[in-house]
């Protein structure tokens, strides 16, 4: 079956649900059970209980409803179908998926290897967190080779943290070289997959043995969901399900069933995403204000080999590189005044966002080299002739300012 449809049949049961095509919001923190003996089974995870049938993955106790409900375990299910995954757990953001992985496999003296182009809360949590608990990370390139990240492989190194394409300057990974490699070494390897969608990235067969996902962005798909995801294959679930269980995390049902409606329509809203991102790019290398375009799925942009290699698709998120590095009243006259591409941080819903940022302060590992200030645009489901006719109006204030 293809992944188009078993986003519509996954996690669902109409026989089981009254007729109703789709779960029900399921709340609970007590779970009842028919006899004491039946609960001190439950415990040692031998209790099928009400929710047994409908449990999409692995769950911290089951004789709580901390381990999540029907709801929840319906999501896992989806995901765990996309991903090709054995096991799923839900956290309740991007970036407690994120913490988890990380508090599950590294202990006091051990090393870490992370992608310089890292999600920036991902190196806060290394830099601040991390480091109080004796754990040393590593920056490294994000177009490292196979042989370059053997290079950096200590005896204590436990963990490789790949993020593909890399958040805000979109660099792709060669991943089956870093996971070959990794595997060599006995080292664990993880990587966040939320810009590629489970439609058209899945880590898990390239040799990854954690893939995270933010269903907060295009899974949601409207803004107002704050969900993570970590799935895997065997045994590795195990250190993740005991930091789960020790750290109480848990989910609100009502977030998994937001997750749940916006899956069903992700591969059609994907496509339209696609389509408008296309069309912009096409315009906007056309503006002699863009110098560049930092964009795996086009053609010219230094990744683009390795998008085709790994990718079926791509996200409409991407970075352009202006012409010159402009002052921030510059930068402020394209943003401030657009009427549909909003000013904000995050990205995946119906709405076209609009940041500036540099790269250059956040870089350890490398040298951010280009010149030019960077804008990242998220292309949301307007019109696409609307969204052009925003920036250009935004390109000419800029205009403005630099003929005054």
């Amino acid at each position: 079956m293809k992944k188009t449809t078993e986003l519509l049949y996954a996690g669902r049961n109409p026989d089981r649900q009254a007729g109703a095509v789709n779960p029900a919001v399921y709340r609970a923190s007590t779970i009842v059970f028919p006899s004491f003996k039946d609960m001190k089974e439950a415990e040692a995870g031998k209790f099928p209980n009400a929710f047994e049938e409908a449990r999409g993955a692995t769950t911290a106790d089951p004789w709580y409803g901390i381990a999540g409900t029907p709801t929840t375990f319906a999501l896992q299910d989806v995901l765990k179908k996309l991903e090709k995954a054995d096991d799923c757990l839900i956290t309740s953001s991007g970036l407690e998926a994120i913490t988890l992985t990380l508090q599950s496999f590294l202990q006091s003296g051990d090393h870490l290897l992370m992608v310089d182009s890292v999600y920036g809360p991902t190196r806060r949590f290394c830099n601040k967190f991390l480091t109080r608990f004796g754990v040393e990370t590593t920056y490294y390139d994000p177009t490292i080779s196979g042989a370059g990240i053997a290079k950096l492989i200590r005896k204590n190194t436990r963990l490789i943290f790949m993020e593909s394409p890399g958040s805000l300057t979109f660099e792709m990974q060669d991943v089956e070289a870093i996971t070959a490699v990794a595997k060599k070494h006995l080292v664990l390897t993880a990587l966040d997959s939320s810009w590629a969608t489970p439609l058209y990235f899945n880590p898990l067969e390239h040799g990854v043995d954690i893939c995270i996902q933010v269903p907060t962005k295009y899974i949601a798909g409207h803004s107002d969901v704050l969900l993570g995801a970590v799935l895997t294959r065997g045994d590795t679930i195990t250190p993740l399900l005991q930091t789960y269980r020790n750290l109480g995390i848990s989910t609100s049902p009502d977030d998994c069933w937001l997750a749940l409606r916006g899956l069903r329509s992700l591969a059609a809203r994907m496509e339209r995403h696609q389509r408008s991102t296309d069309k912009i790019i096409a315009w906007l290398e056309k503006r002699k204000e863009v110098r560049k375009i930092l964009y795996p799925a086009h053609p010219k942009d230094p990744g683009h080999g390795l998008w085709k290699k790994y990718c079926t698709g791509a996200a409409s998120l991407f970075t352009i590189i202006l012409d010159k590095d402009y002052t921030l009243e510059q930068v402020s006259a394209i943003l401030d005044k657009m009427e549909l591409f909003a000013i904000g941080y995050s990205w995946g819903g119906f709405e076209s966002l609009i940041i500036s940022f540099d790269p250059a302060p956040i870089r350890t590992a490398t040298r951010w080299q280009e010149k030019g200030t960077c804008i990242r645009l998220y292309i949301g489901l307007e019109d696409a002739d609307d969204l052009i006719a925003d920036l250009e109006k935004g390109f000419k204030r800029l205009g403005a300012t630099v003929t005054v």
